[in-house]
């Protein structure tokens, strides 16, 4: 261990060896500052779609990320620091671009299997996140947090100038992260997907690595070295992204979309969660069993003929959109925000285009905002609740008003819900709903077990009294259900989702890591 130990100093010191050309500064510092510090937040970014698919999307996770990225940022300044005193150079520089870019790779091939990288069960929920994500991501953090203080030290030549060239290379650097995530968020990972991206930051840092201190310039073992190993390490990475097989379909800005086929049905998944059945013989026909309550509960209201004008708030398989369009020949408005949902429908689930249905690609709440001040709908169906990713502003008494404004009279609101151990989200969504609605009705789902577990519930909203089916749950015992918790009031300026969440979060994580984990509903 001792002898491997000296020809690794050896090498490193033979690799850093400095003369007055390995001293020269960078042509164009800047640059390179810009772009390790993009290649940061493309990692960033990534590493929330990473981790979606097994964990997926909360507050906790964007804030495991976040946390983890800064954590190494700012320890990879302070070693950066002491490195750019101890050894500066051209060849520090490259040296570490290279490490920064087997960090990378080291990350994209970890990424393979989360699974096996899971921590004990017996850890909690927050810090099994944090667990994988530092796996992960936080030695790459550390080693291109250490880059822009070496290229600072680089670019000093008097001390007159210290303030201006600090100042130029922190913001190219801070550009380079602003460039980085809008072009990570709005193109790159719905382009390329997740790994590719991952491998292409991997790829740019091996070239960095080369360009940072050229070999064709200064004719040294250790830049020849450096490219060599760029190489190898390039080539690696190529073929760890050439052969990941992803499980993605498509993989969009919002979701890892999944397409399975069983027994002439297919299966729509987003990141953890099936989000919907569509059956290969009658696209029209509600399989998933909060559809089947949804079904019930309108031709309970308003019977099995009768002409329908609705407004989807998400639409995932667009299973009832065209259940309705079938069944009550009437027009629907779809608003899904993610194109490419709706794009694997078209392609894979048998939507068609049709005047009855009309796919917004936007979010609902503008979309329903916006739409002609006469239009009114018989039914609004909230269908884009994720599991436990909530979009928030989904559910505040502020977008309750806006439902109920847009209802005839007679109209309804259905619901799916997911919650589970407390329901605390559950108690506070009816609590809430009850603040714009006479008439809030929770239905049970067949299937869903509820006492303590994660289940799905529908919950109907309307100015009128409700039908009373076979899974309604009776008033006496809405109330008591209600009665029992605190619950909290939702609205724009405090929507506290994730934290009512927190139990279920916990609970499906460690049912996961333990391959306990049931099927959950989704919208």
């Amino acid at each position: 261990m001792t002898s491997v130990a000296r020809r690794l100093g050896r090498a490193i010191d033979a690799a850093t060896r400095q003369d007055d050309r390995d001293l020269r500064p960078l042509r164009f510092p800047g640059a390179f500052a810009f772009v390790g510090s993009g290649c940061l937040l493309v990692l960033e970014i990534a590493a929330g779609r990473i981790i979606a698919p097994n964990l997926g999307v909360s507050l906790y996770t964007w804030t495991s990320v976040i946390g983890v990225v800064l954590a190494g940022l700012s320890l990879g300044n302070w070693i950066g620091g002491r490195i750019a005193d101890w050894r500066p150079g051209r060849s520090t520089l490259s040296l570490l671009y290279l490490a920064s870019g087997v960090a990378s790779a080291l990350a994209l091939a970890l990424s393979k299997n989360l699974d096996a990288l899971a921590a004990p069960t017996t850890w909690s929920a927050e810090l099994q996140v944090l667990w994988l994500t530092a796996l992960l991501f936080f030695l790459p953090s550390i080693l291109l947090g250490t880059i822009t203080p070496v290229i600072v030290k680089l670019s000093l030549n008097s001390l007159d100038v210290t303030g201006r060239v600090v100042g130029r290379i922190q913001a190219a650097a801070t550009l380079g992260s602003i460039v980085g995530v809008f072009a990570t968020g709005f193109l790159l990972i719905s382009t390329f997907g997740t790994r590719p991206v991952v491998a292409g930051v991997a790829l740019a840092l091996l070239a960095l690595a080369i360009l940072s201190n050229p070999f064709w310039e200064r004719q040294s073992p250790g830049a020849v070295n450096v490219a060599l190993a760029a190489a190898v390490v390039a080539l690696f990475t190529v073929g760890l992204a050439a052969t990941y097989d992803s499980p993605c379909v498509k993989e969009s800005n919002y979701y890892c979309i999944g397409i399975e086929e069983d027994s002439g049905v297919k299966i729509l998944s987003l990141d953890t969660l099936i989000h919907g059945y569509v059956s290969l013989q009658n696209p029209a026909q509600p399989i998933y069993p909060y559809e089947k309550v949804y079904e019930t509960v309108i031709n309970a209201k308003y019977g099995k003929s009768r002409p329908l004008s609705s407004f989807s708030i998400g639409g995932g398989a667009f299973t009832f959109p065209r259940y309705l369009a079938r069944y009550h020949h009437g027009h629907s408005v779809v608003a899904e925000i993610d194109k490419e949902v709706t794009d694997v429908a078209r392609e894979q689930l048998g939507l068609v285009d049709t005047p009855a249905i009309d796919i917004i690609e936007k979010d609902a709440r503008p979309v329903l905002r916006d739409r002609p001040k006469g239009e009114k709908y018989d039914v609004v169906l909230g269908d884009a609740f994720g599991d436990i990713a909530i979009p928030y502003h989904l559910v505040t008494r502020e977008f309750n008003e806006l439902v109920a404004s847009r209802l005839k009279p007679d109209g309804l609101y259905l619901i799916n819900i997911v919650d589970g151990v407390n329901y605390d989200f559950l108690r506070s969504y009816i609590h809430t709903l009850r603040m714009t609605f006479p008439y809030v009705v929770l239905y049970g789902v067949p299937g869903e077990s509820g006492g303590g577990a994660q289940a799905t519930f529908v919950v109907g909203a309307s100015r009128l009294p409700l039908p009373n089916t076979a899974t309604t749950i009776q008033p006496a015992q809405l109330n008591a259900f209600l009665a029992q918790r605190h619950a909290t009031t939702l609205t724009d300026d405090h929507v506290p989702v994730d934290q009512l969440l927190a139990p279920v979060f916990r609970q499906r994580l460690h049912e996961s890591l333990s391959g306990t984990e049931q099927t959950g509903a989704g919208g």
